[in-house]
């Protein structure tokens, strides 16, 4: 097996069961793992990716935090246009911001720890308004009286 195999293999359903434990890892992918140190690192990175996802997805909010964010949500009175926009500009930049803070802090690299970084930052520019005061300041035109 050549390493353009093995990566166009790293995905499928047995490598990934085998990676969680699950399942015996496929004869050709282990020995290429004892051969290789590159896709080495490709399968423990796809491997924590996959982790990563699973714990995501099986860590769901509570029905009375979602109840409690559905008032909320609805609770708030309608924003012009510019306000909405500084909003989607506020998540974006908390979420830059939160992507950055992980890669400094814990030298996470991945994808899925970028993109959880990402939804992070821009749920709290979100629940957080208070937080994000700073930026509105910045953004305020200059008044010349």
């Amino acid at each position: 097996m050549n390493c353009d195999t093995f990566i166009e293999r790293l995905y499928d359903s047995d490598v990934r069961e085998a990676g969680r434990g699950s399942a015996e890892m496929p004869t050709d992918i282990a020995a290429h793992l004892l051969a290789c140190e590159r896709c080495r690192a490709a399968f423990d990175a796809a491997r924590a990716d996959d982790l990563l996802l699973t714990r995501a997805l099986v860590d769901v909010p509570s029905p009375a935090w979602r109840a409690e964010m559905l008032r909320q949500i609805s609770r708030s009175p309608r924003a012009p246009w510019s306000q909405r926009i500084a909003m989607v500009n506020e998540v974006v930049i908390w979420g830059i911001l939160a992507v950055a803070a992980s890669q400094i802090l814990l030298g996470a690299s991945s994808t899925g720890a970028g993109v959880a970084a990402f939804w992070a930052g821009g749920a709290m520019a979100l629940m957080r308004p208070g937080m994000a005061k700073h930026w509105q300041v910045l953004r305020r035109p200059l008044r010349w009286v």
